[in-house]
């Protein structure tokens, strides 16, 4: 008596088939309708002046604001700035008697314009930056703080704050930026790489996503005589002593959130919308045939 394999192969057309069903899933479009904005503005407020403002200026495809303002005891200034291809700075500082802010806002509006459902991310990217408060021994408080939020449709992402009083009092919220240390009266972290999901947009579909950025520096620093001089540090530990006159001293604080460079344009790699296609239930159901159709050729029965 003769035996025979319990096992037939699937024949060349139910293999074609199920290699159909796979690359329909594997070719689906990835795209959609990004509309792209910024939105840079800067303030400060000296001693008993006026309030100066710059912004918002919401140019494309690079948004700039810068202010300053003195009045011979005090001053202040505050800047921010922005590139469609990703780098951005919001900052803020100033001595004796002040209070300056930079804001810089990104929008990013999404429409998921193909037929099948498409899984969206948001890919960003925090520079290293400082904090620095210190009354310099001429008396007074101040202090420096940043504040980074990514919301979706008006639901909040993502959210970094930090905050050093001048007494060296260190309050952070949200996440921790990589590499964040805090040294006297300095804080300062490394760059840092944030993923946002921003979950599946049906076709026709569409989200927003905001990210706001602010470097703030207050003061209502005394002033005193001493041995002054001019000290400054960025994007590592600061220290700051600000002279005046004839030996006159007075505290400072200092906030920045981005990249020093106001020039640099080069693109930052990886950072912006990613899209990964969502497979259809016809897909689904498609390959769901092609198994199955690979199971009905698997019974005990003569191949050929």
């Amino acid at each position: 008596m003769n035996s025979q394999s319990s096992t037939c192969f699937a024949s060349p057309r139910m293999l074609a088939v199920l290699v159909a069903s796979l690359g329909m899933l594997t070719a689906l479009p990835s795209t959609a309708t990004v509309v792209d904005g910024l939105s840079a503005s800067a303030t400060t407020q000296v001693g008993s002046n006026l309030a100066v403002s710059n912004g918002p200026d919401t140019t494309l495809p690079f948004a700039t604001a810068n202010v300053f303002d003195s009045d011979g005891a005090s001053s202040g200034s505050a800047s921010s700035f922005g590139n469609t291809v990703g780098p951005y700075r919001a900052s803020g500082s100033g001595s004796g008697k002040f209070d300056s802010t930079g804001s810089f806002i990104r929008t990013w509006d999404i429409t998921n314009d193909t037929a099948v459902a498409q899984h969206y991310g948001f890919n960003f990217f925090i520079y290293y930056g400082s904090l620095s408060a210190s009354d310099n021994g001429a008396g007074g408080a101040g202090y420096a703080e940043y504040i980074a939020t990514i919301k979706q449709d008006a639901i909040q992402r993502f959210n970094s704050a930090a905050r050093i009083d001048s007494n060296g009092t260190l309050t952070t919220a949200g996440s921790i930026l990589d590499g964040a240390q805090l040294n006297g009266s300095s804080y300062f972290w490394n760059g840092t790489y944030v993923n946002v999901d921003l979950g599946i947009l049906t076709p026709g579909q569409s989200t927003s996503v905001v990210y706001d950025l602010v470097g703030h520096a207050f003061g209502d620093y005394g002033f005193s005589t001493g041995n002054c001089h001019g000290g400054y540090g960025y994007g590592e530990v600061a220290t700051f002593t600000v002279g005046y006159g004839d030996g006159e001293c007075t505290g400072s604080s200092y906030a920045s959130l981005g990249d020093p460079d106001d020039f640099n344009d080069t693109p930052i790699p990886g950072i912006g919308i990613s899209v990964t296609a969502v497979p259809e239930p016809a897909s689904l159901g498609l390959l769901g045939m092609g198994l199955a159709a690979l199971g009905l050729r698997r019974r005990r029965r003569p191949c050929g």
